[in-house]
């Protein structure tokens, strides 16, 4: 069964008061993800450019708040893991630490923290800063299999500032480990598997060969790294994906394929600060170990706030109807994107 990404074009029309009420039509273009057939609408003449507004106010009023990631405070008043996990109580690895999150969210809940930095601007983040943050969560999945076996779904996931839901500025990981799939992690897990039951063929394989083939959404490639943006977007804005070919979970990831991820999110983090976008929401996904079915890969969406009310970017069509608003179309974004990857 050939992929297929499937939209159709639906016309709205309407008299139109702000030309003598002349009739006025519209498109809008329906897109079904050729994988879980989720439902994104695409409504370009909706699409507003973000303001980026003065954020000094914020990030002083959160240092008032003593931060408890800084680093006056961080070995003070965060958490140890258990011995049976880490007998050093904390995972370090350059000036990320991992340690357990005091108000968890699954079975295995831990936070990652960047560095020392209190506040990082989208533009300022290094390859190396990611490295080692991303490095250090692997580390703690690879003691955690040890000391749980059980333990089959992870993911690492990215609130950046508060219209991504972040309660702190200093950059963090939610670094997250159940006994079952997040929703839509689950769908996609399942959707891999009977594709490859279906068509005897690894679907994340087949996906990144024809978009290369398209070439509308395909951006680039960084070592192992595959970079794309989505089809069906899950913002309203846009929506990055990185593939890691053939890794089937985070701890397969190697150095150089975590380095890879960690060069293409600098390069997208400074296309949206030059987009005035200052907030996003990032999830890695992880395969399970030895399945194959599902490539571990990772989703980057901005957050944005609509002048001039504070207008929330996500809508009741999402919320309530399970539908993904779309306001760019994902063939321009990644047009804009490619000249970021070089």
């Amino acid at each position: 069964m050939a992929i297929e990404f499937r939209k159709e074009t639906r016309i709205s029309s309407f008299l139109d008061p702000v030309n003598n009420f002349t009739e006025k039509s519209l498109p809008i273009e329906f897109r079904y993800n050729p994988l879980t057939m989720e439902l994104g609408v695409l409504v370009e003449w909706r699409a507003r450019q973000p303001e980026k507004p003065d954020l000094s106010q914020l990030i002083a009023k959160s240092l008032e708040m003593n931060c408890p990631f800084c680093p006056e405070l961080i070995d003070k008043v965060t958490p140890k893991f258990i011995p049976a996990i880490c007998p050093e109580g904390r995972i370090k690895v350059g000036e990320a630490t991992v340690f357990p999150n005091p108000m968890p969210y699954m079975p295995y809940s831990t936070i990652t923290t960047l560095g020392a930095e209190h506040f990082v601007g989208l533009s300022e983040f290094t390859p190396k800063m990611l490295y080692d943050a991303f490095l250090a969560s692997q580390s703690y999945f690879k003691k955690l299999h040890e000391y749980d076996p059980e333990v089959k779904y992870c993911w690492v996931m990215w609130n950046y500032m508060p219209p991504a839901n972040s309660s702190q500025i200093h950059s963090h990981l939610q670094v997250l480990a159940s006994y079952s799939p997040l929703a839509y992690h689950q769908r996609l897990i399942e959707a891999s598997q009977e594709y490859r039951n279906e068509n005897g063929a690894n679907y994340w394989s087949d996906f990144i060969a024809e978009e290369r083939r398209l070439q509308e959404r395909y951006i680039a490639t960084i070592g192992n790294t595959v970079w794309l943006t989505s089809f069906v977007p899950r913002s309203l804005h846009l929506d990055v994906m990185a593939i890691f070919q053939g890794r089937d979970a985070i701890t397969s990831l190697t150095s150089d394929d975590i380095d890879a991820f960690s060069q293409g999110l600098t390069r997208v983090f400074k296309y949206m600060d030059d987009e005035n976008f200052y907030s996003f929401n990032l999830c890695l996904y992880s395969g399970i170990l030895e399945e194959g079915n599902f490539w571990t890969q990772a989703r980057i969406i901005p957050r944005a706030i609509t002048p001039p009310l504070g207008i929330s970017d996500i809508a009741n069509l999402t919320l309530l109807g399970d539908t993904k608003m779309i306001v760019r179309s994902p063939e321009s974004v990644c047009q804009e994107l490619k000249a970021y990857f070089g």
